[in-house]
């Protein structure tokens, strides 16, 4: 037997002929050629049971049969199995045209013609049996490939509907399912929870223990088994939203949020790790008219401003809302529309009551909305970004005016304007170059320009800020802290940065001449200060007790409404060629201009 017989050796072969000498001719034949599995059939009505009891491999069989022919068996074999039936070889004498064709269209692969040519009915069998493997090959490969593509479908499906690091649902799912909750009318309050500290334990320990920690905190929540939660999934990377099906009350929403807020701000141990998450949630409850969006959207509309507080959606946060985006929009043309001008309030010498420079602050008079506090407008540009925009476009105003100012001679030379200085614009890589460059093609001396940065900014990445303002010191700017003492004060970074300048914050100022522990804390600011060879500004002084106070305490200078209110140019310079020393202030009279 050659090897390809041999390969097809076990193949399933049936002989149907209704003439029992063909049958066993056939089968003597197969049998001599090494195959083992041949069985004859000379009642063709047994065929339907026999394929339905055990398919066979090949079918051989006689078209010309007194109780049913051939054609007919084929047709029955494909409406029953179709694409599955059997291969048939078709055993003929003389037949016509006609008939031979009606075999091929009923799927016959080949036909023996008798008297048979024994060579050539092996041959055949096993081109046949070589052609259904091959097929069958594919056939298997193709259903395999099915199950694969619907496994993948399904995977897909899965993870398209699920958050790839807590594989908890994601915003589709939640939309759903408020969907279906407001289809069977069930009350329902939705937690927006906006995850607070993320961002540092991932820049301090890396994405892996950030992953840890969101996913550590996920399990608390489902953990809380007692609330009616229906969907607890991720809107964003640091926001969830939890849907509780109950009743829409303040009281409810005040017993979930809390229980919220005590599982996510529990101090979290990641092996060698402590890591702490603060939360705000913002809560809205279904009303009719609202849709699934809308009812997460109010949710987070309600985020309050401060960590570790609720609040719910109302109306007015909606205007509030409204307000701002519709201010943000109007900020960005306000440059170039000129809606926006500096005033400047005088820092004024204690000792000799001359005015030794200002504070430049922005102002912005909007066509839409009339004038808009910096409290309101500074925010919104810190948000996004465009507080980066405006700070440049400060300093080259300050730095204009102050070119102007002495070239009128209406300043002296040590004459200084102070620029406030946000956080984002200090992150900037080439700040500190870009500041420089601008003093230095206005033709100024560096200590004309004063750089104002908080403490908290300095915070947000001491070695770059650190870094840019060496940079500046190193050619003679002067840097000053602003509302010191309310941030992270530290004499560590006292030491190491180049600071000229300590602003006193109106927080100390406001009540000092009442209240003994704010002169305590001034008092020991303004000595900490003098150590360090600091100049000191008292921030916010209205009343000539406080005056007096900083006077006794050695403060060098003085800003706030015993004086002056941020003024328009023209003013503020008649003040600086006046001075203060004949003003109620010095002489003792008390002023102020509150």
């Amino acid at each position: 037997m050659t090897a390809l017989g041999a390969l097809f050796s076990s193949a399933d072969i049936l002989v149907v002929d209704d003439n029992p000498v063909n049958v066993e001719l056939l089968m003597d034949l197969l049998e001599d050629e090494g195959y083992q599995a041949v069985e004859g059939m000379t009642d063709p009505l047994l065929l339907e049971s026999r394929v339905q009891k055990k398919r066979p491999d090949l079918i051989l069989l006689d078209i010309r049969m007194p109780s049913i022919s051939g054609l007919e068996l084929l047709e029955l074999l494909n409406k029953t199995w179709g694409e599955q039936v059997p291969a048939v070889i078709v055993l003929t004498a003389q037949i016509d045209e006609a008939t031979r064709h009606q075999a091929l269209q009923l799927g016959a692969q080949d036909f023996l013609t008798k008297p048979f040519n024994h060579i050539e009915v092996l041959q055949r069998i096993r081109n046949t049996l070589q052609l259904q493997r091959l097929l069958s090959e594919r056939f298997e490969k193709a259903a395999l490939l099915e199950h694969l593509v619907v496994e993948r479908t399904r995977e897909l499906s899965l993870l398209s509907r699920q958050d790839p690091v807590t594989s908890l649902p994601n915003r589709s799912v939640i939309l759903e399912t408020i969907t279906q909750l407001r289809i069977e009318k069930r009350g329902l309050l939705a937690f927006f929870i906006a995850l607070e500290g993320l961002d540092e334990i991932e820049r301090l320990h890396g994405y892996e223990a950030m992953d840890q920690t969101v996913c550590a905190l996920s399990a608390r929540i489902q953990q809380l088994i007692d609330l009616p939660i229906r969907i607890f999934g991720v809107w964003s990377t640091d926001t969830w939203v939890v849907v509780c099906e109950t009743t829409v009350s303040e009281q409810q929403a005040e017993i979930f949020a809390t229980r919220f807020l005590d599982v996510i701000q529990v101090p979290l141990q990641l092996q060698q790790l402590c890591v702490y998450v603060r939360a705000r949630i913002g809560v809205s409850g279904s009303i009719a008219e609202r849709s699934p969006e809308q009812i997460v959207r109010m949710a987070a509309v309600a985020l309050p401003e401060a960590d570790s507080q609720w609040q719910g959606y109302d109306q007015a946060l909606e205007s509030t809302l409204w307000r701002k985006n519709q201010l943000s929009d109007a900020l960005y043309a306000a440059i170039s529309n000129s809606e926006l001008h500096l005033l400047y309030q005088p820092k004024v010498d204690v000792r000799s009551g001359q005015v030794r420079g200002v504070e430049a602050l922005l102002r912005w008079d909007s066509p839409t909305f009339g004038r808009v506090s910096p409290a309101e407008f500074i925010p919104i540009a810190e948000a996004n970004c465009f507080i980066i925009t405006l700070g440049q476009w400060v300093v080259r105003e300050a730095v204009s005016a102050i070119v102007r100012w002495r070239a009128q001679g209406a300043v002296d030379e040590y004459f200084s304007v102070a620029v406030n200085v946000a956080g984002a614009q200090l992150m900037q890589p080439d700040f500190a170059e870009w500041l420089i460059d601008v003093v230095q093609q206005a033709g100024l001396p560096a200590h004309a320009l004063e750089v104002e940065v908080t403490e908290s900014d300095l915070m947000q990445d001491m070695q770059l800020a650190m870094i840019q303002l060496q940079r500046l010191a190193a050619v003679g700017l002067r840097i000053a802290i602003d509302d010191f003492g309310t941030g992270y004060s530290s004499l560590a970074y006292l030491k190491v940065l180049p600071v000229s300048v300590l602003k006193i914050d109106r927080a100390f100022i406001s009540e000092m001449h009442v209240d003994t522990q704010d002169q305590r804390l001034t008092s020991t600011v303004i000595d900490m200060a003098r150590h360090f060879e600091f100049l000191t500004v008292a921030e916010g002084v209205e009343e000539p007790e406080q005056f007096k106070l900083l006077q006794a305490m050695g403060c060098d200078l003085i800003q706030g409404f015993l004086f002056a209110p941020p003024l328009k140019e023209s003013m503020m310079l008649q003040l600086v060629a006046s001075g203060f020393a004949d003003t109620p202030a010095f002489t003792g009279q008390g002023h102020s201009f509150k």
